[in-house]
């Protein structure tokens, strides 16, 4: 049966997302109440219990063509009653419904017909207000990049008291992969204590503007003294004074407030939102920090290598899943799930020869790939984004690099909350999963364990 939810009465034209998984309200608030109307008649006709009739007085709780037990004979499938163990008594109190199928009327042969395409027109609607898609029902990822300066980042400044800080915050959210991998690559080069990260809370519903909202600001984001508006609120709230000299009085940023997001925060000014950037950004930091021990993730004459191989694994496999989750015809699906099969036997392959993506060591890319492998494929994608392939322990190489990876650099495990990065995608994504039940999840470690 379906539920209703609460409406937002939010009524923006514009509404982002935040990179994905997203969280989004529509144009209008009357698009969400039908959605929900339907998912709620769509429930009883679509998952209405197998029923047998009977006249009225004749009602036993065996069922049809069944005999109840003697006593004498102790089936293992008994009940104490003597009733079948398989069957359960219709509870006392159980959700109400109109009776529609048990009625008659309207005739079941029209009833779900027009539920179905109904249901189908509006839940298409959800999908491109959510995403871009072409003629064709194909998810096209657009470009929301801002700030556009990737200059190499300063290095740490004394303050009076001679303690070292940062000039620069980056924001990431957990659910999010494409933040994932900066927050991987700050692991395995040994920049937690470098730079400061605020990490972003998925909560739409009390978000201005796309998904993200901030912590309670920390004793050291005080200490800092940086702009109230960029540890309060909301992310939309830190674009909206990133952009206060370009923006008119009064009016707020119109794009989508994507994380990740790495911030000037003594100019108040955005560097750049585009997670490739700014691993490239963190890798050349790292190089110029003084005695700083790390590896180096974008070895200088690799650059061209390193790009197109993540175009390839973006194209078959990142982003592919993506276009499984949001395609809103088959033929977009079957492209998408075509790519998804044959990037992971594709990387299966590669890995059979060599321990990491592009050889002996480890490189930017083996870090974008972790991020979509290890949280996301088994109990994201393959489940609400439709996405082929099986699970990951199918692929021994995969797995084999997954175990390499966190054995030669173990704060890889502590990038990530698994649980909450894949119920993320349950929780938020409704028109996904309308009846919103989060399935079994299990943390990293066991699953690296199970590899």
């Amino acid at each position: 049966m379906g539920t209703l939810v609460a409406i937002s009465h939010h009524t923006s034209t514009t509404q982002a997302f935040t990179s994905f998984p997203v969280n989004m309200m529509c144009k209008n608030t009357s698009i969400i109440l039908l959605l929900n109307l339907l998912t709620y008649f769509s429930g009883i006709s679509g998952f209405a219990p197998s029923l047998h009739l009977q006249p009225k007085g004749t009602h036993t709780k065996y069922p049809v063509g069944t005999t109840p037990l003697n006593a004498e004979n102790k089936d293992p499938t008994t009940s104490s009653s003597g009733s079948s163990s398989l069957y359960q008594d219709i509870p006392k109190k159980k959700p109400w419904t109109f009776g529609i199928l048990t009625s008659g009327f309207p005739p079941q042969q029209i009833l779900v017909p027009v539920v179905k395409f109904v249901t189908f027109q509006v839940w298409k609607l959800m999908m491109n207000e959510l995403v871009t898609h072409d003629e064709q029902g194909r998810f096209v990822r657009e470009s929301f990049q801002a700030g556009n300066d990737p200059s190499p980042l300063e290095l740490p400044n004394s303050s009076d008291s001679g303690e070292s800080y940062s000039r620069y915050k980056i924001y990431l959210g957990n659910p999010c992969p494409w933040c994932h991998r900066v927050k991987a690559a700050m692991a395995v080069l040994n920049l937690e204590g470098e730079i400061p990260v605020t990490m972003l809370i998925d909560d739409a519903e009390k978000a201005s503007k796309g998904g993200w909202i901030l912590p309670t600001p920390s004793a050291d984001d005080r200490k800092a003294n940086i702009a109230e508006e960029l540890i309060t609120g909301d992310l939309a709230g830190v674009y909206n004074y990133c952009y206060r000299d370009i923006l008119e009085e009064g009016e707020k940023y119109k794009g989508r407030c994507t994380a990740p997001l790495l911030v000037d925060t003594t100019t108040g000014t955005i560097v750049t939102n585009e997670s490739n950037e700014i691993m490239i950004l963190l890798n050349d930091y790292t190089r110029r920090l003084p005695d700083h021990e790390s590896v180096d993730l974008r070895p200088i004459g690799r650059e061209e290598e390193l790009d197109d191989a993540t175009k390839h694994w973006f194209d078959l496999l990142w982003n592919g899943s993506y276009k499984c989750g949001f395609a809103t015809s088959q033929v977009a699906y079957d492209e998408a799930a075509s790519d998804v099969l044959k990037g992971l036997n594709e990387m299966n392959e590669v890995l059979a020869s060599r321990p990491y993506l592009l050889g002996e060591d480890v490189s930017e890319v083996d870090l974008k790939g972790f991020s979509w492998v290890v949280t996301r494929h088994d109990y994201a994608y393959t489940v609400i984004f439709k996405s082929p392939g099986g699970r990951i322990a199918q692929y021994p190489h995969i797995s084999a690099w997954v175990k390499r990876l966190v054995s030669d650099y173990p704060k890889l495990l502590d990038s990530i909350d698994m649980e909450d990065a894949c119920g993320s995608y349950y929780r938020q994504l409704f028109m996904l999963n309308f009846g919103r039940v989060v399935p079994y999840i299990p943390n990293v470690k066991d699953w690296v364990a199970g590899l």
